[in-house]
């Protein structure tokens, strides 16, 4: 972390500070999902003991606490199971106040809620919640729309994810619950661009039970191959066919740049979000979470136009072209037309595959999938590493 900081390596380090937990390792932490270097997360969600203006409370005095007010009595498994009455939100402590104030700006608390003792970030998620956002150019939305329609349900994703044998993962099986390619709306405004949003950006809006590693950014990779026409939509039930496609076939996944996993859904018994401490008189969290947001907003539209900007001039530059006067001065044009030429004869002898965010894979030739080399199966690898550590650990023994 030193080298390479997370958020939840800086979400520990204000936690400490502020004196809401002694350490990171007795605070009972758990994490709805872990995220991509790279991937950005509007809805993550953690669980954890934290320091609370509550206090301990006898047995009696617990059950003679009012039912409307019973939601304030807890119990604190690591104090053996004591009874806890809790404040309501006003007379809590102002959790993502004190937290916000020392996390670097582009990490912030949303909302906090109370949770039972044997809660679960990760366990009690009902669900998870993905957008990827994506330029349209280039791309026939209606064959990725009947390709993403292939995903629904429960499948074998064992081909649209990354393996890590460490693991020993024998079920690839999970449940896609909903899944649309839909355009980014026009409510979200870009800087240059707020006119004409829809239909130029969209997104992939993908919600299932859990995901494997990487299992968002393939999935992409698939639709956009299928996007661009070099693919077609019946790969999807050829990967998920493991007896078929036993193993994955070799090919680059997705940027990670444009995932967000934006929301992480609980029951609404177990979690119940306060996003401020005193029901609509006290909305400065919110002023504070907006001007922040808002000034990431500005910083990063600027950024673009600049670029914007800078590609222009590039593209208004006057080069010389074939086709000059009989002196032997050649024709000067710009740029951008010489460009489009050049662009359409590489298209005719080299195959772009989008990857996302603007990166693009060159190749001379295009191996559709199922030709390409594959993986060992699944089973072969999990037992070559089984064995592998075996082989080391008795080699560690006789030295």
């Amino acid at each position: 972390e030193a080298q390479y900081p997370t958020v939840e390596g800086e979400l520990f380090k204000a936690l400490a500070q502020c004196k809401l937990i002694a350490s990171d390792t007795d605070c009972d932490y758990t994490r709805c999902g872990r995220t991509d270097r790279g991937v950005s997360g509007f809805g993550q969600v953690v669980a954890l003991y934290v320091r609370s203006v509550g206090k301990f409370v006898s047995e009696e005095e617990a059950s003679n606490v009012p039912d409307s007010d019973q939601h304030l009595v807890t119990r604190d498994e690591q104090n053996g199971g004591r009874a806890v009455l809790l404040p309501d939100s006003e007379r809590e402590l102002p959790y993502i106040n004190m937290i916000n104030k020392l996390l670097p700006p582009e990490i912030r608390i949303l909302a906090w809620s109370p949770v039972k003792a044997d809660f679960s970030a990760r366990f009690s998620c009902t669900s998870r919640f993905y957008r990827y956002f994506f330029s349209g150019d280039g791309l026939d939305i209606g064959l990725m729309r009947q390709a993403a329609a292939k995903f629904l349900g429960t499948h074998d994703f064992r081909n649209f994810c990354r393996l890590d044998p460490a693991k020993q993962i024998k079920n690839f099986e999970r449940t896609v619950l909903d899944i649309a390619i839909n355009p980014v709306p026009s409510r979200v405004s870009l800087v240059g661009d707020s006119a004409g949003v829809e239909g130029r950006w969209w997104q992939l809006e993908l919600r299932g039970t859990a995901f494997l590693w990487h299992q968002v950014r393939c999935m992409m990779a698939i639709l956009f191959a299928v996007g661009q026409g070099i693919e077609t939509p019946d790969i999807v039930d050829k990967l998920v066919d493991v007896q078929l496609t036993s193993g994955k076939p070799e090919y680059e996944m997705a940027n990670d740049l444009p995932l967000v996993l934006a929301d992480c859904a609980f029951d609404a018994n177990d979690v119940q979000w306060i996003w401020v401490r005193n029901s609509g008189r006290d909305l400065g969290n919110m002023s504070v979470l907006d001007r922040s947001v808002s000034q990431m907003w500005g910083e990063l539209n600027t950024r673009a136009v600049i670029a914007s900007a800078l590609l222009q001039n590039l593209r208004d530059v006057q080069v010389p072209v074939p086709g000059g006067s009989e002196a032997g001065e050649p024709r000067m044009a710009p740029w951008a037309e010489c460009r489009q030429r050049l662009l359409e004869e590489e298209r005719q002898t080299v195959t772009k595959s989008i990857l996302g965010a603007g990166s693009v894979k060159h190749a001379k030739k295009y191996i559709p999938l199922m030709e390409r080399k594959r993986a060992a199966p699944v089973e072969l690898r999990n037992q070559a590493w089984f064995e592998r550590k075996g082989t080391n650990k008795r080699a560690r023994k006789t030295e």
